[in-house]
């Protein structure tokens, strides 16, 4: 039986005469790169995801906190296109009147 040692030695001597003497710094050095880049595609991949996940979980303190800034900023929401992504009827209702609803929406769906 050959252990884990033999087994190395077996395939760095194997590499060696495939390649040549010269080559292997070269090979290790791409593999080392490969390795780096797999590296960091599995990091970007793993916060892509946790971004993803807390989209989807947090979704219902985005709106709140997003309302929130913008009512402190004075920013240009369209009140409209707030409730109607919230499914709240628009027509005939002043800005006054959707704000509310939009609030009391809100209120209802952190409960």
């Amino acid at each position: 039986m050959l252990g884990p040692t033999e087994m190395m030695v077996i395939a760095v001597v194997a590499i060696v005469l495939l390649f040549g003497a010269a080559k292997v710094p070269q090979l290790a050095r791409s593999f080392g790169q490969a390795m780096g880049e797999f590296k960091k595609a599995k990091k970007e991949s793993e916060v892509s995801l946790k971004n993803f996940e807390d989209s989807i979980v947090g979704d219902e303190k985005v709106i709140p906190e997003t309302t929130a800034k913008a009512e402190k900023k004075n920013d240009d929401v369209n009140i409209r296109e707030v409730a109607g992504y919230m499914g709240i009827e628009t027509e005939g209702k002043t800005d006054e009147q959707l704000k509310e609803e939009v609030q009391a929406k809100m209120k209802a769906d952190s409960k």
